[in-house]
C-alpha cells in the first residue's frame, strides 16, 4: 500500500492461528491498509468479469 498498491484482503482466504488474529487482521488491521475487504466470491466474481 506504501508503494502505491491497491490492496484487497480476501475474507475466507486468509490464513491465521487463531479467531482472534483473523479478527484482528480483517476488522482491525485490514481498513487501515487495504483498500478493499471482500469475500472469496466476491473476487472470484470480479475476476471472471475482468477484461484481459
Amino acid at each position: 500500500m506504501e508503494l502505491g498498491y491497491h490492496v484487497t484482503l480476501v475474507r475466507g482466504a486468509t490464513a491465521a492461528r487463531t479467531r482472534e488474529m483473523l479478527h484482528a487482521a480483517h476488522d482491525l488491521n485490514g481498513p487501515s491498509y487495504a483498500h478493499a475487504i471482500v469475500s472469496s466470491d466476491e473476487i472470484v466474481t470480479a475476476f471472471k468479469g475482468a477484461q484481459v
